[in-house]
């Protein structure tokens, strides 16, 4: 029997942010593009070898980064855990997108909000134009309800 390995720094910060931000493992670990179960082998800081025998884990710096990121630890918190490595893999990820329940972006939607308004005001224009070209020939105009 081996004991188990202590939980890493990284682990405990990680650990109790995916807690205070109200996420499951189930819910955090594909947020950081990773299994269930290697985000709770990282957290804990090991894996289960076999009964009784336990290997020691340390996430890579990326994948640490992005869980980092999937539970709101900044930079600065992982520089402080002594995870420099992946602070500084972190700080080149940048933020989190956000996503909807169908997995687009916020700035997929906010791209999409434009390109509709931008037709929109054309179609507001199209519209304009045509109401004041039937008016010309018509000599009234054609959205006034008619007097019953």
């Amino acid at each position: 029997m081996s004991e188990r390995p202590p939980q890493r720094p990284e682990g405990e910060l990680i650990e109790r942010a995916q807690k205070l931000s109200g996420l499951s493992q189930r819910k955090a670990a594909p947020r950081a593009g990773i299994s269930e179960n290697r985000w709770r082998n990282i957290v804990s800081g090991y894996q289960t070898v076999s009964a009784g025998v336990y290997a020691p884990v340390t996430g890579p710096p990326d994948t640490v980064a992005r869980m980092a990121r999937a539970v709101g630890v900044t930079a600065e918190q992982l520089d402080q855990a002594g995870r420099e490595d992946a602070a500084e893999e972190l700080r080149r990820l940048g933020p989190l997108e956000e996503t909807d329940a169908a997995g687009t972006t916020v700035a997929e939607l906010a791209q999409r909000l434009a390109r509709q308004e931008k037709i929109t005001a054309q179609l507001v224009e199209e519209t304009a134009e045509l109401r004041r070209r039937l008016t010309e020939i018509t000599g009234k105009d054609p959205f006034t309800p008619r007097a019953g």
